[in-house]
């Protein structure tokens, strides 16, 4: 997660001493900060000493390791486990809460970077945790509270990368390719020439690695892209074009099939989710880089 701000309990403290506060393992068990970014995040790869929660109330950041992309749209929460490198891009302003929680408490949750679905319980109690002491260790009634949040997470569904990178140098050279241009319209046989590889192997290996099969990984990967430009407001049209769809209604069409709504339709939705909290979050904190 990128660097936040705590105004209320820290209003002099620099980003750097509150990156140093939080990677350092003692005093509370969870320092929770508010989170307001009005401008894109710096997506410099780092890590933190303890075990990241994000419950984003506004906007969308898509989340990088070495293992793959993972997508978070607003009303999500979001997971890092401890000491896991990790970039951090978003689009259009965002705001949340972050919790950092020290690695023994980690234990339960998952291993590598994974997402919920919104938990209002969590979202509470990331909350409460904003006005506890970020230097002494948490009293046996908060401590408890931070239990039930992890309670909580262990009972829900963790989401993993919707965009694994495969292992394979060949296939992982593909899919950077396939990124960096979204619209291309090689086929599978194409970009096996390409990266000098059997197009029976290619398809293998794509499902062996990631778990999809080489369409499903390349129309996933679209739909990521259209999700982070239409978070900064770029028009539908504009976006079905410069994915490489002949039309706008084959791109809904998609959109719908794999997301169970219409681009429109969804952003509106996540705008209705929108919580009193995030506002609080974006009241309270400061611009963290």
């Amino acid at each position: 997660m990128a660097a936040p701000s705590r105004q209320r309990a820290e209003p002099q403290a620099s980003k750097a001493a509150l990156l140093e506060r939080i990677d350092r393992l003692d005093g509370a068990e969870l320092i929770a900060v508010n989170v307001h970014n009005p401008v894109a995040l710096d997506p410099a790869t780092h890590c933190r000493s303890r075990g990241t929660l994000f419950l984003l109330t506004e906007g969308l950041v898509v989340v990088e390791t070495a293992q793959g992309r993972q997508l978070a749209p607003s009303q999500t929460i979001g997971w890092m486990p401890p000491g896991v490198e990790h970039a951090v891009q978003s689009y259009g302003p965002t705001a949340g809460v972050g919790g950092f929680l020290v690695p023994h408490l980690c234990g339960d949750l998952p291993a590598t970077p994974a997402s919920y679905a919104f938990n209002p319980l969590v979202a509470l109690i990331l909350q409460r945790a904003l006005d506890w002491p970020a230097d002494a260790g948490l009293d046996a009634a908060r401590l408890r509270l931070v239990l039930v949040l992890l309670d909580e997470l262990r009972q829900s569904a963790a989401r993993p990368l919707q965009l694994p990178w495969p292992r394979d140098p060949r296939l992982l050279a593909i899919t950077r390719a396939l990124m960096a241009h979204i619209a291309s319209p090689r086929t599978l046989e194409q970009w096996a020439r390409w990266a000098d590889i059997a197009p029976r192997t290619l398809s293998r290996r794509f499902v062996l690695e990631t778990g999809m099969s080489f369409a499903q990984w390349r129309q996933w990967a679209r739909l990521t892209r259209a999700l982070e430009w239409l978070a900064t407001g770029r028009a539908v049209k504009d976006v079905a074009l410069s994915l490489g769809y002949d039309s706008v209604s084959a791109f809904i069409k998609i959109f719908r099939r794999t997301l169970g709504t219409t681009p429109a339709a969804y952003f509106q939705t996540q705008r209705r989710l929108q919580t009193p909290a995030s506002g609080r979050a974006q009241q309270s904190s400061a611009a963290a880089a």
